[in-house]
């Protein structure tokens, strides 16, 4: 797991884009995609006060996007905008994600199996063969996070030992 997104082109484009108008607006831009072969810019957007975007905010920022959208000839003329809030279960992809999902629960998909990467440890048979573990997070670093497992065990876990991290609030 790569916590530097970069990018490039017609995405770079996007981005800055999408930063300047979500922030002008008064809000966070929590992460964007644009999907060349649809033609689709996503935009996901979030009140740092809330850590959610409500049907109004995404109104909002929408009607923000037109002018720009409408007068840039970079912009593909069939372009679909959709501004949305990240979601309850958002994926947590940046060291930013990361630092505001500190304490959370958390679910990370791992590469290999938990027992591979903690070899040695006393996990249960069920915990040592998953590749899905739900823990909280503590900390990140450079090259790992710091999580707490069971409110007793804290480990460490390699990011290049992870594919991907999703809140996993308690609902």
């Amino acid at each position: 797991m790569n916590l530097n997104v970069e990018y490039k082109g017609i995405e770079k484009k996007f981005y800055e884009l999408s930063q300047a108008i979500v922030s002008e607006a008064g809000y966070y831009l929590y992460d964007m995609e644009y999907i060349k072969g649809s033609k689709t810019l996503r935009v996901y957007i979030m009140n740092k006060e809330t850590n959610t975007a409500v049907i109004e905010d995404c109104v909002a920022v929408d009607r923000a996007f037109s002018e720009p959208m409408e007068s840039a000839d970079w912009i593909p003329d069939d372009i679909v905008l959709e501004v949305s809030s990240p979601g309850m279960f958002r994926k947590i992809k940046t060291r930013e994600h990361f630092d505001l999902s500190k304490g959370q629960r958390i679910l990370v998909e791992l590469n290999k199996k938990f027992g591979d990467l903690f070899q040695g440890e006393n996990f249960d048979k069920k915990t040592a063969n998953t590749k899905k573990v739900l823990c909280v997070l503590n900390d990140v670093g450079d090259d790992y996070i710091e999580v707490n497992l069971d409110s007793d065990f804290d480990l460490k876990l390699n990011l290049n030992d992870i594919n991907k991290v999703a809140l996993e609030p308690e609902v």
